[in-house]
């Protein structure tokens, strides 16, 4: 996993990125294409119309404005798509319309680049005009799975549409396989890619994503509390697999030396809620609500440790992925206990940053409070620990220097 950046300096590139999201756009392949530009690559991205989260349109975007822009180094192509709407129709009309269009466009784009970039989250289908343009340059295509597919589709879909899920599958295996090599966030998603999508293992690479790094080198320690404060931070839907954590709370609620706080909102908040006043929790759970990034450091000192919890029945795959709120709580130095499976549950175990038991295990997650609680001491290296294993993994320099040395390899034909 070691690439150089060294490279950059002397094999500089003309990079086509295909995402569907980008700025303004909060998502980190922003970030990567003005790297990749810093270095001296001749970045090019192909990408949507601004409209995420809400399905509003900025108005610097209506009527056809600004569909070619360059910002930070990036020549920036947009094309148009059916602006999001809540429900499978509503995404699934975003998702194909800039699928089509962006095809469209790969197609007419100069065909003269060294490789192709897909950085592919949700939907798989964002991907597709990786074919399209691999053709059209004769180069070679990279992809970056951040989200692995079909999984990512099943934790979604009404159980009534389960029907389609072959097909989705069909379709997801027909799109990665144009991929020349292939980096992921996950080291399930390797063994994803090879069992469920027929990949060879040269070909794939695990890649975690970097994080936010601004928390390491704060002072976060906790202030002294007469009681053990366990803090949940992030969305609060239905991956994040609240009832286990709150029937852990709800299994040692006798005790009176430790309370549970929950920094953010999500889909399932109003099901939390009734839950804690249905078993009378509601002097040992606290709901703070969503706050903004910047008052992130205040309530990590108020925590002793960070629950971390993911579970998504029937989807394996998506279930063994490395949470980011994990990487968040590691920068901040804060023990961690979690109930997880596959790559989080290796990390937590390879740094030393707390200790974990499986998914869905909320008996299990109940005695570690219980142990946390009652033998502080034993937990005091792991977030120096945990932070140690960050700066060595989860570095967006380190990032930066796998995709680039990636994406050198992939427009040779040269194993790293």
């Amino acid at each position: 996993m070691h690439g150089s950046r060294l490279l950059h300096s002397s094999h500089p590139l003309k990079i086509l990125v295909i995402c569907q999201h980008y700025w303004p756009e909060q998502f980190q392949i922003t970030e990567v294409c003005e790297e990749l530009a810093r270095r001296g690559h001749d970045v090019t991205a192909l990408v949507g119309v601004p409209n995420y989260p809400t399905g509003v349109i900025p108005d610097d975007y209506l009527d056809g404005k600004n569909r070619i822009q360059e910002r930070n180094g990036v020549h920036i192509v947009r094309v148009e798509e059916i602006p999001r709407k809540n429900g499978i129709v509503g995404l699934a009309r975003n998702y194909i319309s800039y699928m089509l269009k962006a095809k469209k466009k790969a197609k007419e784009l100069p065909g003269d680049f060294d490789v192709v970039f897909a950085y592919q989250i949700t939907p798989v289908l964002m991907a597709a005009p990786m074919k399209d343009a691999k053709r059209k340059s004769g180069c070679p295509a990279l992809l970056y799975c951040a989200d692995i597919w079909p999984d990512a589709v099943m934790a979604m879909l009404p159980s009534t549409l389960s029907f389609a899920l072959p097909l989705v599958r069909v379709v997801s295996t027909a799109i990665y396989r144009e991929a020349d090599f292939v980096a992921t966030n996950s080291s399930a998603y390797v063994d994803c890619f090879e069992k469920v999508h027929g990949f060879e293992r040269e070909r794939l690479e695990y890649v975690p994503q970097y994080a936010d790094d601004s928390y390491l080198d704060m002072e976060l320690s906790p202030s002294p509390a007469l009681k053990t404060r366990f803090m949940v931070m992030g969305n609060i839907g239905r991956l994040q697999d609240m009832p286990c954590v709150l029937d852990a709370v709800n299994r040692i609620k006798s005790r009176d030396d430790f309370e549970l706080h929950v920094v953010g909102t999500g889909s399932v908040i109003d099901d939390c809620k009734r839950y804690v006043a249905a078993n009378g929790l509601g002097d040992k759970v606290i709901f703070h609500g969503r706050h903004p990034f910047e008052e992130m450091p205040n309530f990590y000192r108020m925590a002793d440790c960070c629950i971390l919890t993911l579970r998504v029945p029937g989807a394996p795959w998506i279930s063994s992925t490395l949470p980011s709120r994990l990487q968040g709580y590691m920068a901040a130095g804060k023990p961690i206990l979690a109930a997880i499976d596959g790559s989080a549950a290796e990390v937590i175990r390879d740094s030393g940053c707390g200790r974990s038991v499986p998914a869905g295990d909320s008996a299990g997650l109940a005695s570690l409070l219980e142990d946390f609680i009652d033998n502080r001491a034993a937990y005091e290296g792991c977030g120096e620990s945990g932070r140690a294993y960050f700066r060595a993994n989860f570095t967006k320099d380190r990032f930066m220097d796998e995709i680039e040395s990636l994406l050198i390899a992939t427009s040779t034909g040269n194993e790293r």
